[in-house]
């Protein structure tokens, strides 16, 4: 991007890189923004004024720098607005109501009637304005995470579990009824970036992320940024295909892949907890997901491989981890981790709608932020 003599849009660059170290520290004061951001002290000043002026942050008491001089701690403003995100969990939402600093205020399941693409879309409305109406503040942004792939017009793909909005553009939709940011992803996208913000973006740089439960997927970050690809099919490996060269029987891609429709009656037995279970299937489902841990090591390289869902646990990705060996050089197996949380996703997708808010342009030129 060329921003010289553009100096309205670098200090929007700038004031966003403000209030997100603000967001992620917690509380900062205006001389350890301008030592992070390399930015000058009355360059600091004049934004941090700004954002105050706005609403955006506010001065949270004092305290002692250097040899005792005394700064302002800023923090952003709780009140400022409010974030309500669906995630959906098969045939019901899960809602959470959040202040802009990401604080959970209320949390509850709302049912979706995905009969039709109307009762579909009424039902979602019905579940935002119920969690809406405890909103003690603006709602700012507005997140919905879905069984499917995001394409980048907007359109919803690939999402059998909500059939009747296979092509829709959910995000168009909400737009007129809401005067608020929309944001709609892929629901194991989301679990991908919930995971890494809050247990490894402080340490890692790429990590892969596959779930295993009510279907397959898995989502990719690179140089600590979401990976989509050019049409967000990214990570969709369940439609990975067979390596033994012969022609495909039948059209895959109508019940979400070849590798999806075999490991189907796998996942079906399996129950997240650390019961062995019935051992020949086990080691066939070790068998697969050590394929697809060693595909992403040769392709990607990534420094860590988050097995979910429900189809997986500890045990298993222990089994991986071990089976790994045989087929990729020790010195090149990442960090094999196992993630049991069920709100992993809705906690991601908190966190996507707070960098939509605050975020006016993403700083992509270096990893200041």
């Amino acid at each position: 991007m060329d921003l010289i003599g553009k100096p309205g849009i670098l200090k929007e660059i700038n004031s966003s890189m403000i209030e997100r170290l603000i967001y992620k520290h917690g509380t900062m004061s205006k001389s350890m923004l301008s030592e992070i951001t390399k930015l000058s002290i009355p360059t600091v000043n004049k934004i941090v004024d700004d954002l105050e002026k706005k609403g955006r942050v506010c001065s949270v008491g004092m305290t002692a720098e250097g040899t005792g001089r005394k700064a302002a701690l800023y923090q952003i403003n709780k009140d400022y607005g409010s974030i309500v995100v669906l995630y959906y969990t098969g045939e019901q939402y899960l809602c959470r109501l959040s202040d802009i600093a990401g604080n959970t205020l209320r949390e509850e399941m709302h049912q979706l009637d995905n009969a039709t693409k109307e009762s579909a879309m009424n039902s979602t409305k019905d579940a935002i304005n119920a969690m809406s109406s405890h909103a003690p503040s603006e709602v700012k942004a507005i997140g919905v995470g879905v069984p499917g792939i995001v394409v980048p017009d907007g359109r919803l793909w690939g999402i059998p579990k909500i059939e009747v909005w296979e092509g829709f553009n959910l995000e168009e939709a909400l737009s007129e009824y809401y005067d608020a940011d929309i944001y709609i992803e892929n629901d194991v996208k989301l679990s991908t970036v919930g995971y890494y913000l809050t247990h490894l973006g402080d340490e890692l740089d790429n990590m892969v992320y596959i779930y295993a439960g009510n279907g397959t997927g898995s989502g990719i970050i690179i140089n600590k940024k979401l990976y989509r690809g050019s049409t967000n099919f990214s990570g969709e490996l369940g439609y990975m295909a067979p390596l033994n060269g012969a022609p495909p029987p039948r059209d895959y891609t109508l019940d979400g892949g070849y590798l999806e429709r075999e490991l189907n009656p796998l996942l079906d037995c399996h129950g997240n907890n650390n019961d062995i279970g019935d051992e020949r299937k086990n080691d066939v489902l070790v068998n697969y997901f050590t394929a697809i841990a060693a595909n992403y090591i040769a392709i990607i390289d990534p420094e860590a491989i988050v097995f979910s869902g429900e189809s997986v646990n500890a045990h298993l990705v222990k089994k991986i981890r071990q089976s790994l060996e045989y087929y990729s050089p020790i010195r090149s197996i990442p960090r094999l981790e196992y993630d049991g949380s069920d709100k992993m996703g809705v906690e991601g997708l908190v966190l996507a709608c707070m960098g939509n808010i605050t975020t006016v342009v993403q700083l992509v030129q270096d990893g200041r932020v």
